[in-house]
């Protein structure tokens, strides 16, 4: 699955809480930037004896803000997503593939 990320639409409803994203180049310009999807009450359930900032209910809370963000990953990540919204969006991008 992670070779497909932003290359066509993703049911993330059938994405199952054992899903290991994957960080790629396609999604940014470092592999400092990751896209995770998770459940808030996933998130909420994992235990508590975590490092606070292994624990996604930390960045879920604090609005991904906990420590200093990579700002420039962040930035061509927004570029990122501009660009696939203007070719359409997923269903876009996945006819140019195909």
């Amino acid at each position: 699955m992670s070779s497909d990320i932003a290359s066509r639409p993703v049911d993330v409803a059938k994405i199952r809480p054992d899903f290991s994203p994957g960080a790629q180049k396609k999604s940014g310009a470092q592999r400092a930037s990751t896209l995770v999807i998770v459940r808030k009450d996933l998130a909420e359930r994992a235990d508590k004896n975590l490092p606070t900032t292994l624990q996604y209910r930390t960045h879920i809370k604090e609005k991904s803000l906990y420590h200093t963000p990579p700002t420039f990953a962040v930035y061509i990540l927004g570029l990122v997503t501009e660009w696939i919204a203007s070719e359409g969006g997923l269903p876009g991008i996945q006819k140019k593939t195909e």
